[in-house]
Order: C-alpha cells, then structure tokens, then sequence
C-alpha cells in the first residue's frame, strides 16, 4: 500500500487560516504545533506535516476500507528537512508509516511507503488537475491502465500481466500526483 498527498501552498493561504484559535489543536501535537511554531516559515512547516500525515492516512484507508481521518492519532517526526526535501516517519497506532517529501516553490508533495525499500519502486507523475487525467496518464505509462473503483478508489491494472498494483492519486489547487509501485500490488 502506497499513499500521497500534495498542497498547493497559494490555494492553502487563500482557503485556510491555520492562526486562528483552536486549528493546531484540531490537527497537531504538541510536538508538531512546537515545530510549526519555531519554523523559519510556519506555514510550509504545517503543510508538510498535513501531508505526512494525509499520505499515511491514505493507506490506512485502503487497508481498513474506512474514510475516516482523526489527525491528532497521526503522528509525526521530521527526520530530515532541507528546505527542498524532508524525510520522517508517521506513526498510527502501532504501525509506522516512511515518508518523504518533495518541497517547491508552491507545493509540498509526501509520499508514504510501510518500508523504506518501498521507495525504491515508486513512480511519480505530476500532471495538471483535469478531468481527463486518466487518460493522459494512461498515454504516458503505456503499460498501465488507470481507472476508478466503482467506490471512487484509484485502481491501476498492469495491461499485459493483468496485475493490480498499488497506486494513490492527490490533488489540490493546481496540482496532481500519482505514484504508483512497480512491486507492490494494491493488496500489499
């Protein structure tokens, strides 16, 4: 199992006052809302912690089948954060989610995997929210075949061996990912 998410940075200042009274207390630990609080830039220091934790979320999702989100039980540890890129874990419950993230000027991008190895097999492809990016990812790939589960779900079919394989779609503003694993099936 794979999960992703991306922030448009410009669309999350338009939409969201993540200041007011109350929101990190909704969201973050104490021990996240302290790395928010003392960031260079705070704000990018919370979008990347959303994103870990969405990313994480996502799979949680696809394993229990249940669209639920409580933030707080996710929860965060920058490992490694440059300005560009970031490295961490989540952890939830008792399972511990690999993260890395992808900073540019006006996106943040997490990619979450169970094991680091995972990362190894990861495909990713940005591409400009429409309603036909099914079908211009299905032309890049060529040996995939995108589709949707009739409960909305992201579905990726191996075209010759017919296999399932992991995948996670993310959009927001005027972004989209896709990863997707070579190895990992979408039961793994």
């Amino acid at each position: 199992m794979i999960g992703n998410d991306i922030v448009d940075l410009r669309q999350a200042e338009l939409d969201s006052n993540w200041q007011r009274k109350g929101y990190l207390d909704k969201i973050c630990t104490a021990p996240e809302q302290q790395m928010i609080l003392t960031a260079l830039y705070p704000a990018r220091m919370l979008w990347l912690i959303w994103t870990m934790k969405e990313s994480a979320c996502k799979i949680v999702q696809r394993k229990t089948g249940i669209r639920s989100y409580v933030p707080l039980k996710f929860c965060c540890e920058v490992a490694c954060h440059d300005g560009l890129q970031a490295s961490g874990t989540v952890n939830y419950l008792e399972e511990i989610f690999q993260i890395r993230t992808e900073i540019k000027d006006n996106c943040i991008h997490s990619s979450a995997v169970p094991q680091s190895s995972d990362f190894e097999h990861l495909h990713l492809h940005y591409l400009q929210p429409s309603a036909t990016y099914r079908e211009e990812f299905n032309s890049l790939s060529g040996l995939y075949l995108l589709a949707g589960t009739p409960s909305g779900l992201p579905e990726l079919t191996h075209q010759i061996t017919g296999h399932k394989h992991a995948v996670s779609v993310s959009h927001h503003g005027e972004y989209l990912a896709i990863i997707y694993s070579d190895s990992l099936l979408s039961a793994d």
